[in-house]
């Protein structure tokens, strides 16, 4: 990767669609065994009502739209979007909750919708904005798409010091290969975590009434290497990175990032931190 070159967002796109379906199958694993919780947590704070009709962008393999649509009930709808097929073809074959709302699951660009405008009381998006290669743009389409009045809501990673989870790993990919630092310009995962970034990012697009929220906590594993497996296996586009390593570099990594891994060990296990970052806004109007 070149860090001199300008940033091709329609590059960046086509590569996550192709990275995120090659990985849909390991992350849905990772998804469910980490991300439930913190679904549930998001969905309550979008403050989503029942009967409302939610779009849920970049869904992945569904764990925020199944939890947006037993928030809304039978009398809701979901309408769930991901760019990469692959990951819808995930979601879709997953059980759908009972006593909730029907679930549709299509495949979409979050920077171009093909949905009318205002028609949906909210629109959703979970581990998605700070992926985007132009999020301004997909945060503008969530917000046309959105009724007057209605809500849109956003979680991101957190500050890169305090989301560990993801930041052991990238950074020492980055270490090993500084040309794999994202490019002037692209959107990285941590985008949105600082102080103020995601309010920002909200007001830009016109939302009023913002309320933002961090999440803090850990992910525990058994060990530093159940830590790695699980990180290396699921990721999507950190996998990607980690494979375009030597295998000298690989093992460099897999090194540091146990051993760095192994200082948060707790009791018989590792406590690895997270942080995660929620904004809602309501769209000028009603």
């Amino acid at each position: 990767m070149d860090n001199n070159a300008a940033f091709d967002p329609a590059a960046h796109t086509a590569e996550s669609r192709a990275v995120w379906t090659e990985a849909a199958e390991r992350y849905e694993k990772l998804s469910n065994a980490l991300f439930a919780r913190t679904a549930e947590q998001f969905v309550e704070f979008a403050g989503l009502k029942r009967g409302w009709r939610v779009l849920d962008l970049a869904c992945g393999p569904g764990i925020a739209s199944r939890a947006a649509a037993a928030k809304i009930g039978e009398r809701g709808s979901v309408l769930a979007a991901d760019l990469a097929p692959g990951m819808i073809a995930r979601a879709s074959a997953a059980p759908a909750p009972k006593r909730a709302a029907p679930i549709e699951w299509r495949e979409m660009d979050a920077h171009a919708l093909p949905l009318p405008d205002s028609s949906f009381d909210a629109a959703i998006s979970q581990l998605g904005l700070m992926l985007f290669a132009q999020p301004d743009v997909a945060l503008a389409e969530m917000t046309r798409v959105t009724m007057p009045g209605g809500v849109v809501a956003c979680l991101v990673q957190g500050r890169r010091e305090k989301m560990l989870f993801t930041s052991l790993v990238l950074h020492a990919i980055v270490e090993a290969a500084p040309s794999l630092r994202a490019p002037q310009g692209a959107p990285t995962m941590y985008t949105f975590g600082p102080d103020g970034a995601l309010d920002a990012a909200f007001a830009r697009a016109g939302l009023l009434e913002l309320s933002t929220k961090r999440l803090n906590g850990t992910f525990r594993f058994a060990s530093p290497e159940e830590y790695w497996t699980t990180m290396t296996e699921g990721a999507g586009r950190t996998g990607a990175m980690l494979q375009s390593l030597s295998e000298k570099d690989q093992a460099w990594v897999k090194k540091t990032v146990l051993r760095r891994a192994a200082k948060n060990k707790i009791g018989s296990g590792i406590e690895v931190p997270y942080e995660f970052m929620m904004a809602r806004g309501h769209k000028k109007g009603k």
